[in-house]
């Protein structure tokens, strides 16, 4: 090829790049001003920054630009697809997280374990003591997350020791209070249960009802057996939280699952389950509603299929009985893994009432004393018991 022609070929090149390169801004740019800004992206399952008002005190404190470099950030053209993009680069340049979650095997993906200042978990430690020492019936459950119990499924060099420390800890200053579930979800795994999702930090319910086994040993109760419940798939398509902020092409949705007591077992019944009804109430300041379940199928059709069971996060949820039969309460102070948990316990009590310490207001110890409850349940999982100041909460109002 002669130099003259391969300069005509490589400056019709260098013209056609130039060109693409500017058709890509200006329509990255036309496509921002023409598509309409969106509230909330249902991937992500977070809200979106909206356009910021124009106010000459934001521009001149600065805040006017940092809410404008948000706002494009949230509302760039596509961006659902670029964030996919995103993590699959990552992933096959060979990175072992994305967002503060692992790339593991068996296309799970698992948290990065929380890690906070030492004072966080002894201060809540000590709020639960500090119940128990004033005479209620206290049990702590702190539930490893999948890092801790799906530690083989990590990339090599992941695994740090952080929930392992906090279990040991509890064990060594919490002995007589402690429902050690950690043991209960390994032999679960090792029997072929799925304990956690594969895009979501929560367990699910076979992981819960193993725990819900550990709990009623630990009180001297009898759980009822696996045969006694009836496993329904109620959604085949749940993408959770972990997927919400990795968004990794090609991670397989999850199944949820929920377990009905049976009304018989069969012919040759392993477990006779009695009937019974129930009311929940969800108070939320002044807003007070009831249901009739603890099932809530609405929002399978929803970005935040968990919420299926139990709803949204309330700061005070009361379950009862209307057929009453054990005599029994429990307060249980709780995260979003009380959830599922929670209707394995339906048979042996009569009320349960559940606090969400991040949202509650009340003093919780007038409140038991109100309600006449004695039993006490601390569910939470241990990123929540790590990071979560408002657990110490209970215990700041038993000298009070």
């Amino acid at each position: 090829m002669k130099e003259s022609e391969y300069a005509i070929i490589s400056g019709a090149g260098e013209k056609t790049m130039a060109v693409v390169f500017l058709l890509l801004i200006f329509g990255f740019g036309a496509a921002g001003l023409i598509l309409p800004d969106r509230a909330f992206s249902p991937q992500e399952n977070r809200y979106l920054t909206m356009r910021p008002a124009l106010r000459l005190q934001t521009v001149l404190n600065a805040t006017y630009m940092s809410r404008i470099e948000e706002y494009v950030t949230d509302q760039f053209p596509l961006r659902d697809g670029w964030v996919s993009f995103k993590a699959l680069c990552q992933r096959l340049s060979g990175q072992k997280e994305n967002n503060e979650v692992y790339f593991a095997s068996d296309r799970y993906l698992i948290g990065k374990p929380a890690e906070a200042p030492e004072e966080i978990a002894a201060g809540n430690l000590a709020s639960v003591q500090a119940l128990a020492n004033a005479g209620y019936d206290v049990a702590l459950l702190v539930s490893p997350m999948a890092a801790e119990v799906l530690r083989d499924k990590l990339p090599a060099l992941a695994y740090t020791p952080v929930q392992a420390e906090l279990a040991e800890r509890l064990r060594q200053e919490a002995p007589a209070i402690l429902v050690d579930v950690g043991s209960g979800l390994r032999r679960a795994v090792d029997a072929g249960e799925q304990v956690y999702y594969r895009s979501d930090h929560h367990w699910t319910t076979a992981g819960a009802y193993a725990a819900y086994r550990d709990y009623m040993t630990w009180l001297g109760w009898e759980a009822l057996p696996r045969e006694a419940y009836e496993e329904k798939v109620v959604s085949t398509d749940f993408y959770g939280s972990l997927w919400s902020k990795n968004s990794l092409p090609g991670t397989p949705p999850d199944e949820i699952r929920a377990f009905f007591p049976r009304e018989d077992a069969g012919a040759d019944p392993v477990w006779i389950v009695p009937d019974y009804e129930y009311e929940v109430e969800y108070v939320d300041g002044a807003d007070t509603w009831q249901v009739s379940s603890v099932y809530q199928p609405e929002y399978l059709e929803q970005k935040d299929q968990y919420a299926y069971f139990l709803g949204r996060n309330c700061p005070l949820t009361v379950i009862r009985r209307t057929d009453a039969a054990t005599g029994k309460k429990l307060l249980l102070f709780k995260d979003s893994y009380a959830h599922c948990f929670v209707p394995f316990l339906l048979p042996h009590f009569d009320e349960i009432h559940l606090v969400d310490l991040r949202y509650w207001k009340q003093n919780p110890i007038a409140y038991l004393e109100e309600q006449e409850i004695r039993q006490i349940l601390f569910l939470y999982n241990a990123d929540s018991f790590l990071s979560d100041r408002s657990i110490s909460q209970p215990g700041a109002y038993v000298n009070r």
